[in-house]
């Protein structure tokens, strides 16, 4: 429901929000053709655009790398199922950040 509201409410001058898009061009040096997180802005029409200028120091770009490399061997895992190729499994044995049980 957030991530609808953001879509159809103007952020505000300076702000942003974060949703899930398709990574396919982004300014981030996230891999393509996944589903990642990012920051967006919308004029409130249903349409965003990315944030560009939003700064992430180490220890966030850290997390953001983790989640990237996990993203992207859980799509390894389906690639049967996406028609990417033969299916391999060979995820970290630890995918959980710091507080999650």
């Amino acid at each position: 429901a957030d991530a609808i509201k953001s879509l159809v409410t103007p952020t505000p001058e300076g702000d942003w929000f974060s949703t899930g898009v398709y990574t396919t061009g982004n300014p981030y040096g996230i891999a393509e053709d996944i589903v990642f997180s990012m920051p967006c802005r919308s004029k409130g029409d249903g349409d965003y655009e990315l944030a560009t200028d939003v700064s992430m120091d180490d220890f966030l770009w850290e997390r953001i790398k983790k989640s990237e490399a996990e993203l992207l061997a859980e799509k390894k895992c389906v690639a049967h199922l996406t028609g990417e190729g033969n299916a391999f499994c060979d995820l970290p044995v630890d995918t959980m950040l710091p507080g999650e049980k």
